[in-house]
């Protein structure tokens, strides 16, 4: 146990002292640590300088400072110190005068020593008390600030409240998005940095937006890119089908995204979309001082295989032969249809797969000019 630090503050030259002899076993123990100021502007720079205290014994008549003019600036502050009010001046005014301003206790002079003890100890047992719930709502609203990086607000309010709130690092089935503008490398290359930026956050948090709405994870930004999962924490038998219907409504974003750079004299934005199912390994990576959530695996990096041969296809969606199957599988009841609309199929070689791999798309609706992959390059703000 810490010993209790306690600030007595006194003009009197023998209330050092006293404190001093009266408490002596308690001083020798390391129970009680005693720090003295001989008025309120002493106070409360000792309060500024050591920030562990706990406890304040304080007088009322002191020169340069009395002690409800120092009560009522420590409470301004904001100091979650307890004040102890000791005085010869125990009349009902000052003892509401001083608990109005924030004394939590009130003891007469002369001082019973027994009873100091004891509130000295109640006191400092509030101040920890209230320091820890204090640490308990930071730790918690630290935890919220982590996890709204990944998930919709209402998801991170619900996972805050659980000791583990993604889980033990473990391998599920999830469906992977990978998202990236096209030609953005270029862009940025040729572009102020602080056009790039704002672009950057502006087409992050359009994304962002989708993704939340339709129940995806946020695993990570790569500059442009974006990669979300779906069945984080948990995995549900619409997850692909709600990937494949939130990529559809990202690129419908981007459409009228467009509509209003081309109204500002900006040039048109592309996007290419990739999406894979199957398992991966999910958990939290780093040290204690930076962590964060992450999905390794093959899953992963065929999505973003996926995304990469938008270009060759020409198409702005390309899925996955498992994700086609995993949305035919959904329970919900327009899966028939979401398949639907990515009717065009294709054999194509990729890059860590030993066999040539069935790809879905829909060209026609979701198409990828190439006329407009070089354009990009020529956008500086």
């Amino acid at each position: 146990m810490h010993s209790i630090k306690i600030l007595a503050v006194d003009d009197e030259p023998d209330v050092e002292s006293l404190l001093t002899q009266s408490f002596r076993r308690h001083i020798r123990s390391g129970e009680f640590e005693f720090l003295f100021a001989y008025d309120g502007v002493q106070a409360l720079k000792k309060v500024v300088e050591r920030q562990d205290l706990e406890v304040v014994l304080l007088d009322i008549n002191m020169p340069v400072m009395d002690g409800l003019t120092f009560l009522a600036q420590l409470n301004e502050s904001g100091s979650d110190l307890r004040v102890i009010m000791v005085s010869a001046y125990g009349d009902m005014s000052n003892i509401r005068l001083s608990m109005n301003r924030g004394a939590y206790d009130f003891i007469m002079k002369p001082v019973d020593m027994g009873d100091l003890d004891t509130t000295i100890r109640k006191t400092a047992f509030e101040v920890r008390r209230y320091r820890e719930l204090q640490a308990q709502k930071q730790a918690a609203e630290r935890c919220r600030r982590n996890l709204s990086r990944y998930f919709s607000p209402n998801m991170a309010e619900f996972l805050s409240h659980k000791d583990e709130p993604l889980g033990p690092v473990r391998r599920q089935d999830v469906t992977i998005i990978f998202a990236d503008l096209v030609g953005f490398t270029n862009m940025a290359e040729s572009s102020y940095p602080e056009a790039v930026i704002e672009l950057l956050r502006a087409f992050h948090s359009r994304m962002s937006h989708i993704i939340f709405a339709y129940g995806g994870t946020i695993e990570k930004y790569i500059g442009d890119a974006v990669c979300a999962a779906f069945g984080v924490p948990e995995s549900s038998d619409t997850d692909a089908e709600r990937a494949v219907l939130c990529a559809m409504e990202m690129c419908s974003s981007l459409e009228h995204w467009n509509e209003e750079r081309l109204r500002c004299g900006s040039v048109k934005l592309q996007m290419g979309v990739g999406i894979n199912s199957g398992p991966a390994v999910l958990g939290d990576i780093g040290t204690d001082h930076s962590m964060s959530f992450t999905v390794i695996g093959h899953t992963v990096n065929v999505a973003s295989r996926l995304q990469s041969l938008t270009r060759d296809l020409q198409t702005s969606i390309l899925i996955s032969d498992s994700t086609a199957q995993a949305v035919g599988r959904s329970s919900s009841p327009d899966a028939a249809s979401t398949l639907q609309v990515l009717c065009d199929s294709a054999d194509i070689s990729m890059r860590g797969v030993n066999q040539n791999a069935t790809v879905w798309y829909n060209k026609s609706r979701f198409p990828l000019a190439p006329s407009e992959t070089s354009k990009i390059t020529a956008e500086i703000a």
